[in-house]
């Protein structure tokens, strides 16, 4: 993955300007400080831009409290995977593995809620749904009466790159699209606005182009399997 003081300086020898060693990397001022910030708008954008990129999506497992049934996403949490959420079996508990039924939160309150609030402690147990709440935590029903675990995928929203070794999570074969943005960027800095504008375009069509080839793909791949899959499952049946 490209550093953060590799990325800077490509974007300084495009703009012909003085490039940045390590020592100074920290302490920049003047063209090289909006070089750096240039980079780091650049893939906020990108990132902004389509939130389900591959390279974002992470697996987490969340130890869940007794007696808690909302709960907050990890910090860097941008967007989740609400078809992956599957609890794990507690080997105290002896419960069951299972995918959890994904509900929306009316029904939650609707069908769930009232036993929830009946049955008390006695009515704890593994839970089997989850759903969103209206604060964008997530909750489990049944409350759970034990530290059960639940896996789920999620994608991130990385933080802004700081020190010369950072990386981002951006493919290499795509650190022309971060240039493109950043150039972009600086542009308009120096209120270049034609200049702007072609990198703007540059930019816009360099991320369309990695949804095709990345994004895309990725569905087309697993679109791919699933008929293959139902083809096979005919096929042994003849």
């Amino acid at each position: 993955m490209s550093t953060f003081l590799s990325l800077t300086n490509e974007l300084l020898r495009r703009l012909n300007e003085v490039q940045i060693d390590q020592a100074d990397f920290p302490n920049v001022k003047n063209v090289q400080a909006l070089a750096k910030d240039s980079i780091n708008s650049s893939i906020r954008q990108m990132l902004q831009d389509a939130q389900e990129w591959p390279f974002t999506l992470v697996t987490y497992e969340h130890t869940l409290a007794a007696g808690t049934n909302t709960y907050s996403f990890p910090a860097d949490y941008s967007k989740a995977d609400w078809d992956t959420f599957y609890i794990k079996q507690l080997t105290s508990e002896n419960n069951t593995p299972q995918k959890l039924e994904l509900i929306t939160y009316d029904q939650y309150i609707s069908n769930y809620r009232s036993t929830e609030d009946i049955s008390g402690e006695d009515g704890r147990t593994s839970p089997n749904c989850v759903y969103m709440t209206q604060d964008t935590k997530f909750g489990v029903t049944p409350i759970p009466n034990a530290s059960y675990v639940v896996e789920y995928r999620y994608w991130k929203y990385p933080a802004d790159l700081t020190t010369y070794d950072d990386t981002t999570l951006i493919p290499d074969r795509f650190k022309h699209v971060i240039i493109d943005g950043a150039m972009m960027y600086m542009m308009m800095f120096r209120s270049n606005e034609q200049s702007a504008s072609l990198h703007s375009q540059k930019f816009e069509d360099g991320i369309k182009m990695m949804r095709r080839l990345v994004v895309d793909q990725a569905v087309n791949v697993t679109s791919t399997v699933i008929q293959r899959s139902a083809y096979t499952t005919i096929s042994d049946r003849v």
